[in-house]
């Protein structure tokens, strides 16, 4: 008679230690095994281990920063600290800025390849460097987002060269960060801005800036439709996921967590609003991928990156979580079916979270069994976090005194005056 309710309390008590420690254990780990990895360099063709650390490490913070000490952000001392390591960032990154980076010659070749009327997925033309540094040719890896703002500007200015790319950069960055401000208007602009220089200028050296973009508009929508839901806004999301799955990937899991987190198990119209807005954004993205050919695209930027071996005879491989330990004992055949496994679990998980939980959840995921360490992603993570930290505060009602901006004064009526 006493089993059930004995077994409802364990239950009970191995959700809440899978709640509170799963996440946590999961990134020690695997900040410890990518200390392992950088002691032992055990692959052969690996390079810079040290990415691997870096990215384990910074989603270990925003992940400690997010879940355990989310008040750290309305504190003047923290908000100093955020300003001082953006400032380092911001140094570091244009003192290594390289003017020969393989980046410039992909986008070069691959602007040619467009004005020659040649299709950069399909023309194997596109400048990509080998492990030893030699050059390769073969077909562009990005996706068609990520081809237009840096085109435009070639057109533009006439000319292309690591002052134009990082120019684009900082623009669409600084986009990001305006559309930051316009999406909590209600928060003070003090706690706002001392982020800034990290989301400008960290890991300046590769384009995930259309990316940081596009995620920064998909927040101010998500914003809008939580506080006044509306069809126009759930359309707009969904064009904007369309068009954010053509930048580079980590969209793509965002998308996903946002949607199955609207699933209700006891409501299947859920299902059909899920299945019309995932509808809308692939249909967005079909369009866009259109004039390169659907397939060309894909092959040219999933598979591409997916399959190891192949991707390793392109660009130089530097090992990360999952794909540095199928690598290291020599399975990586296995490693698209156990990243995609994981991310799909992440994805499922995220219908018993909240909106901007399960979004980074997914985001933490995807990095982790992502090819290689995207540590360009970590200022976008970390502009996720903040953003879900604000959200969440305000619907607690537990954002502190002073963090509100002071309503303005209503106009005087006529009769007054």
């Amino acid at each position: 008679m006493n089993q059930g309710p004995r077994h409802s309390t364990l239950q009970e008590r191995l959700r809440i230690v899978g709640k509170n420690y799963l996440v946590p254990t999961a990134l020690i780990l695997c900040f410890l095994f990518s200390l392992l990895m950088a002691a032992l360099k055990p692959i052969p063709h690996g390079h810079q281990y040290h990415l691997m650390v870096s990215l384990t490490f910074s989603l270990l913070f925003v992940w400690f920063l997010y879940r355990v000490r989310p008040k750290w952000v309305f504190r003047k001392g923290f908000l100093a600290a955020v300003l001082l390591v953006g400032l380092a960032l911001g140094v570091l990154s244009f003192l290594t800025i390289h003017p020969d980076a393989e980046i410039l010659y992909h986008y070069d070749t691959a602007f040619v390849a467009l004005q020659n009327g040649q299709n950069p997925y399909t023309s194997g033309t596109i400048f990509h460097q080998g492990e030893s540094s030699q050059t390769i040719y073969g077909n562009f890896n990005y996706p068609p987002m990520e081809i237009y703002p840096y085109y435009l500007a070639s057109l533009v200015t006439g000319r292309w060269n690591i002052g134009i790319l990082t120019a684009v950069f900082l623009l669409l960055r600084g986009l990001a960060c305006w559309i930051f401000v316009r999406t909590f208007p209600e928060i003070s602009r003090r706690y706002l801005w001392p982020f800034f220089l990290i989301f400008l200028f960290a890991e300046i050296h590769i384009n995930s800036a259309m990316t940081f973009l596009v995620l920064a508009l998909i927040l101010w929508a998500v914003r809008k439709e939580q506080e006044r839901p509306q069809t126009k806004y759930r359309i707009i999301i969904a064009v904007l996921f369309g068009i954010g799955l053509m930048t580079k990937f980590l969209i793509s899991p965002i998308m996903a967590a946002y949607y199955w987190n609207k699933f209700e198990a006891k409501r299947l119209r859920s299902l059909i609003d899920i299945a019309v807005d995932t509808g809308i954004a692939l249909a967005t993205a079909l369009l866009i991928m259109a004039p390169y050919g659907v397939m060309a695209v894909f092959k040219s930027t999933i598979l591409f990156n997916l399959i190891l071996k192949s991707r390793d005879t392109m660009t130089t491989f530097f090992p990360n979580v999952l794909s540095g330990f199928f690598s290291w004992v020599g399975a990586s055949s296995l490693y698209p079916v156990m990243a995609l496994a994981l991310l799909v679990l992440s994805v499922l998980a995220a219908s018993k979270l909240r909106p901007f939980s399960a979004m980074l959840a997914a985001a933490f995921t995807f990095l982790l069994v992502a090819p290689i360490p995207r540590s360009q992603f970590i200022p976008i993570v970390l502009y996720l976090a903040v953003a879900g930290i604000y959200v969440n505060a305000e619907k607690s009602r537990t954002l502190p005194p002073g963090v509100l901006r002071p309503a303005p004064p209503a106009a005087a009526h006529p009769a007054h005056l």
